[in-house]
């Protein structure tokens, strides 16, 4: 197993020959650049998305060649996000206390068709109801759905006490679930506007949520915390369903494709593979040197991208059932 540099502005170069996990397949950025805080695998797979405060950095996948730089205007970047038919492409991000920008870029070609600047603070999520719609979540403590043919926010959601740092969609786009700095998840009845009920089981700021894969049943969101918590829920109804604490806090989350596990990148630079039926960390893979901030699972395989610290970015290959051993 071999272990590269990747220098976002140069090219690819091989440092070492060094011993590995069968599962772990790393790849290391220019360790002078800024953390890696959002990734997001292109449709098709074959490329992965990474925002910094370098600005938007598309990769091949897995080598993590850098192939070119989609410009924007914020420097303080937070998150991306792909349309449903994978055509464009969300960023955002702002500036401290003085505004959230939100920029939207058709894909491949990478040209802006919309930026938007009425939050009060940076933007912390997006997500999107459509392909001409979308949501974003700002550290003013606001919700905003945006439509791309207007060019306007067309509905406010108001709840959260502190900054909202994630968003997900349920119920094919009925239901939204935002969840940030004042310890709570909120659900929401979009078709109303209205706020149906505050989850308040964490203890600390909640970092993430990640929704479980369809299945048969009520759709389950995990959410990861600063309290070193990640809690299942089934927000349709308000049930808390089951937590695990983890030795170090999970800053993101991503399942499996087929939803049987979840993925959470540490503070400690590890990923935590969890089972989130039995309650247990079943693997830990060591990765980041430093925090690990982003994480994404590619659609069409098993591998995972990894970003933190120092610009880092990594592919990690996700364990087979039959290589795991349970972690007490």
């Amino acid at each position: 197993m071999r272990e590269f540099l990747i220098n976002p502005f140069n090219q690819l170069q091989r440092l070492s020959s060094v011993l590995l996990l069968p599962w772990a397949i790393t790849a290391l950025a220019n360790a002078t650049e800024p953390p890696v805080v959002a990734l997001v695998f292109t449709p098709d797979g074959k490329s992965v998305v990474a925002a910094s405060q370098s600005g938007v950095h598309v990769f091949s996948w897995p080598d993590l060649i850098r192939q070119r730089t989609i410009k924007t205007t914020a420097l303080n970047l937070h998150c991306l996000a792909f349309s449903p038919d994978g055509r464009q492409l969300a960023v955002g991000g702002g500036y401290p206390s003085e505004s959230g920008i939100l920029e939207v870029f058709t894909w491949p070609t990478g040209t802006r068709v919309a930026r938007f600047t009425e939050h009060d603070d940076a933007i912390r999520s997006v997500a999107w109801l459509d392909d001409k719609k979308l949501f974003t979540a700002s550290v003013d403590r606001d919700i905003k759905l945006w439509d791309l043919d207007e060019k306007a926010s067309i509905l406010t959601l108001k709840g959260h006490s502190r900054g909202v740092n994630t968003l997900c969609l349920l119920d094919n786009g009925k239901t939204l679930v935002s969840a940030g700095t004042d310890h709570s998840l909120r659900v929401w009845n979009l078709e109303s506007g209205t706020l149906i009920r505050s989850l308040t089981q964490h203890t600390k700021p909640v970092h993430a949520l990640a929704v479980r894969p369809a299945d048969s049943g009520l759709p389950m969101v995990a959410s990861c915390a600063e309290d070193r918590l990640i809690r299942f829920w089934q927000p349709t109804i308000g049930r808390m369903v089951r937590y695990i604490r983890l030795k170090s806090e999970a800053l993101n989350i991503a399942w499996t494709n087929d939803g049987s596990r979840i993925m959470a990148a540490c503070v400690d630079g590890q990923v935590r593979v969890i089972d989130p039926e039995e309650l247990i960390v079943t693997q830990v893979l060591p990765a980041i040197d430093g925090w690990a901030y982003a994480i994404a699972v590619n659609p069409d395989d098993q591998s995972v991208a990894l970003g933190g610290s120092n610009g880092q970015i990594m592919m990690l290959e996700i364990p087979e059932e039959k290589e795991l051993r349970t972690i007490r």
